[in-house]
């Protein structure tokens, strides 16, 4: 990674090798107050290793190695690790009031959740259908929960449906219900009509 006197060399190819000779990546998760949903860092870097190798026609393991206890390190699929985090704290009813007491940061961070699973699902391919459909269900399916985020945070809102349509148009969830396109298209009208940017 460097040539005489520490002066960068030109490598043409060489980084791209290095990834497709990757078969597993191991990725370490050592805080008990944050999950692999919360900040940007883990979809990017998970997300982005797994798509580097599948634009290269490679694939490998990857796992989320739980390192909160290092006496007993509890090593996950990416799968897992994130359907952990879903069932614990994203659909977890005391979560989601929580965070409707904290108004549009609350609304926000249901929108973030939104967004790093779909990220992860569009990434890795890890991620299953009816996983987004829970986090559906539990954020515009309770017409509570839905109306709270296009109150505090049309932004959010727009963003939320957004996600979601991107996953159905991608062919990552195929919701059970028929007007789950209408329903999103709806919502981004109504955020739209709050002032939202198109």
């Amino acid at each position: 990674y460097g040539g005489a006197d520490g002066e960068g060399i030109s490598a043409p190819g060489a980084f791209e090798d290095r990834v497709a000779e990757a078969d597993l990546l191991v990725h370490t998760g050592d805080d008990p107050g944050r999950d692999i949903l919360e900040g940007s860092a883990d979809v990017a870097f998970i997300g982005g290793f797994s798509a580097a190798l599948a634009a290269l026609g490679k694939n490998a393991d990857v796992i989320v190695l739980d390192t909160t206890d290092p006496q007993k390190p509890k090593p996950r699929s990416v799968g897992e690790a994130v359907s952990r985090v879903v069932r614990a704290r994203a659909v977890n009813p005391r979560f989601i009031a929580g965070q409707m007491r904290h108004g549009p940061r609350g609304a926000s961070e249901f929108a973030e959740t939104v967004d790093r699973l779909v990220g992860f699902a569009e990434t890795t391919h890890a991620i299953s259908g009816s996983l987004i459909e829970v986090v559906h269900d539990a954020y515009l399916g309770d017409p509570v929960v839905r109306a709270f985020i296009l109150r505090e945070n049309p932004s959010a809102a727009k963003v939320i449906a957004e996600r979601f349509l991107s996953a159905r148009r991608r062919g990552l969830w195929h919701p059970l219900r028929n007007s789950i396109d209408d329903d999103l298209a709806a919502l981004i009208a109504e955020a739209q009509a709050l002032g939202v940017a198109a």
